[in-house]
């Protein structure tokens, strides 16, 4: 059920989006964005930069927590604003899980709003992202 902003309340969890970003996703998303440095496609060039393999791009992960709000709140309310912190690479093949609570309640300037606390999980369950976002309701 799609939650509302009278249904909400402060500590309130959103339902988590589990996704596994694959290589060829990435490399679509780098292709969409004009972005290419070689880490997110290249394993050699990944792991001669100390990593275990292909990351995924920041930006791509900031759309998946946009997507993974999206998708909760459907129709009652749109992404007014979002940032993020990223804390460690992700690695593509990998699963990760977007998950967040309801941090505040508000209302301004007419405006039904909620900031939301978002992170994005790692297969090992550690943090890989830490954001925040403030979502407006539709009346």
């Amino acid at each position: 059920m799609t939650p509302s902003f009278e249904s909400l309340r402060e500590g309130d969890e959103m339902t988590p989006l589990a996704v596994t970003p694959d290589l060829m996703r990435v490399i679509r998303f780098c292709g969409l964005t004009w972005n290419f440095p070689s880490l997110f496609y290249d394993v050699d060039a990944a792991r001669a930069q100390g990593m275990p393999g292909t990351l995924v791009p920041g930006p791509m992960k900031l759309g998946l927590i946009c997507r993974a709000v999206e998708e909760w709140l459907g129709d009652a309310a749109y992404v007014r604003h979002v940032r993020a912190a990223h804390r460690r690479p992700d690695i593509t093949g990998r699963p990760i899980t977007i998950a967040g609570r309801v941090a505040r309640l508000f209302e301004e300037d007419g405006h039904r709003r909620a900031d939301l606390e978002l992170v994005v999980i790692n297969q090992d369950n550690e943090p890989s992202v830490r954001g925040f976002a403030t979502v407006e309701f539709y009346r």
